[in-house]
């Protein structure tokens, strides 16, 4: 019997490690969506299920799991929907699939007690460990109501209990360690991963995600023969401002110029962060004529705008943007980035604060 139990509990940690890989992706144990509490209410659920497929037979129609671990599990990291519906789950389970019995109606009354109570415990403004602890009493109170109700023998009363109660504790502890850890896992992988896209100062993409990004964007837009423009930005004098008002100045500019690029762009634009003071924007779908406008909008926003380096003092900038198109001004789509460069270089050179098109008759 302790044996089956033991493997009940293997079965509990065998499947939330299998679990990490289906969350990983998403933010599931901080403000999580409602669809993202559905899911991992059914995911507790099945857990639930699978637990009492492999349950310790007491009586004929008496058995023992850890089912209501993941419930618990499902209101203290996600709240009260997630447990709820894991409690329906496992009970109907154990209601209609493993006989209507005086057992399983108490089975299907205490699965919905518990999954209620648990969640409304999670609403509580306590800490995890106090939520734990009157989680623990709620379920040992039930249990020792339900056990008095389905088993006669004293003696086998007390023996259930003491291996139910002893191994919830034990294992319901170790499940929550062991689940912290996939969270922080889940945390560094996210975060790694974000760190290998995204640029640290502006959260923008970075060189790598760009790239990727345009080799993406540039096959679609010849499949669809759709117009693709990018835009190339440079800050104008920006090794002045560094020098004149620091480096923590210069990243405040940097993060405010792409707070207005994006502000500015269509949300599926793809703006990156190129190193230094320049970035890129990719315009999907858009005519040379439309990204100029884009293009001169965004350089007197920015020409406009006040950049608070400080509470009592903003400066001012200024910036120049080469445009390339495809396939007007570019017939080749792989020199998009290029083509773009030469015509930030021509807006340099004629003055600064200036936006030009690529013109391919000058090259």
């Amino acid at each position: 019997m302790v044996l089956s139990f033991f493997q009940n509990a293997c079965i509990l940690i065998a499947f939330m490690s299998i679990g990490q890989n289906f969350f990983k992706e998403k933010n599931i144990f901080c403000n999580s969506s409602l669809n993202d509490k559905v899911a991992f209410g059914f995911f507790s659920g099945i857990l639930g299920v699978i637990l009492l497929m492999n349950s310790v037979q007491i009586t004929h129609d008496t058995i023992i799991d850890f089912r209501y671990i993941p419930i618990l599990l499902s209101a203290l990291y996600v709240g009260l929907i997630p447990s709820v519906i894991a409690s329906i789950i496992i009970g109907a389970f154990r209601f209609f699939f493993l006989g209507v019995s005086n057992s399983s109606i108490i089975g299907l009354i205490c699965s919905l007690f518990i999954g209620v109570g648990f969640g409304i415990i999670s609403l509580l403004k306590s800490s995890k460990r106090r939520k734990y602890i009157y989680s623990m009493i709620l379920l040992i109170i039930v249990s020792v109501i339900s056990s008095f109700i389905a088993l006669k023998n004293v003696i086998l009363i007390f023996q259930t209990l003491t291996m139910f109660i002893s191994g919830y504790l034990i294992i319901s502890y170790f499940s929550i360690k062991y689940l912290d850890y996939i969270i922080e896992t889940i945390k560094i992988y996210q975060r790694l991963k974000n760190e290998a896209t995204k640029d640290y100062l502006t959260g923008l993409n970075n060189v790598r995600q760009f790239d990727d990004s345009f080799n993406n964007i540039s096959q679609l837009a010849i499949r669809k023969e759709e117009e693709l423009s990018m835009l190339l930005i440079d800050i104008d004098y920006f090794k002045k401002v560094n020098d004149n008002y620091g480096h923590n100045s210069g990243d405040i500019i940097l993060k405010g110029l792409a707070e207005i690029l994006i502000n500015t762009c269509r949300t599926y634009d793809v703006i990156s962060r190129m190193g230094g003071e320049e970035f890129s924007i990719i315009l999907l779908d858009c005519s040379d004529s439309r990204a100029f406008k884009i293009a001169e909008r965004l350089r007197n926003t920015v020409q406009n705008n006040n950049f608070y380096i400080s509470d009592n003092e903003a400066i001012k900038i200024t910036i120049s943007i080469g445009i390339s198109s495809y396939p007007k001004l570019t017939s080749q789509i792989d020199n998009l980035l290029e083509n773009a460069d030469i015509a930030l270089y021509q807006a340099k050179n004629i003055g600064r604060n200036k936006v030009v098109l690529f013109n391919n008759d000058k090259n």
